[in-house]
């Protein structure tokens, strides 16, 4: 679907949302599938959804320590933040949710090219991060063998002399 209508470029959102961790894949499927409809119903396209997986969460919200968290990147014209919201609020399942106007003029393709850079960017420092992990183990590794050589020399009785046989 196009994200230009007769007035020019559809501002674009993002919305994340937290659902109760013990929510069944099928009905966080179902949800994602509603607030889709609501972002076509309203002219616009979802340019990006992510599922960020089951974490903790920094404190207890109705009683649940996890959630499911999701984010969703889209363009839509009018009341599209509004209607969305309605709908988080009628689910349950739903625990907290967040909606930011990211531009007035959202260019999508422009978003999913910075998007695809920053996690290159992320997987390649965490690689880094994991070399450097490896290095430091593997050092840590040798030097451990090394002193343990040591001790175990130190503690070693003494071998017998050809005087002590005498």
């Amino acid at each position: 679907m196009a994200t230009q209508t007769h007035s020019g470029i559809l501002p674009g959102y993002e919305t994340t949302f937290i659902t109760k961790s013990e929510m069944s894949d099928e009905a966080l499927q179902a949800l994602q599938t509603r607030l889709t409809g609501v972002i076509s119903q309203y002219g616009g396209e979802l340019v990006l959804s992510e599922d960020w997986g089951k974490r903790k969460l920094a404190y207890p919200i109705a009683k649940e320590a996890r959630g499911q968290y999701t984010y969703f990147v889209y363009t839509g014209k009018g009341d599209v933040v509004h209607e969305m919201e309605r709908n988080l609020r009628l689910n349950d399942q739903v625990l907290r949710f967040l909606s930011v106007n990211l531009d007035k003029e959202f260019n999508a393709e422009g978003f999913k090219k910075s998007r695809a850079d920053q996690q290159a960017a992320a997987k390649k420092r965490e690689e880094e991060r994991e070399a450097r992990r490896e290095e430091r183990a593997g050092y840590s590794d040798r030097r451990y063998r090394q002193d343990s050589v040591e001790r175990m020399s130190e503690q070693a009785p003494a071998a017998p002399s050809a005087s002590d046989e005498e």
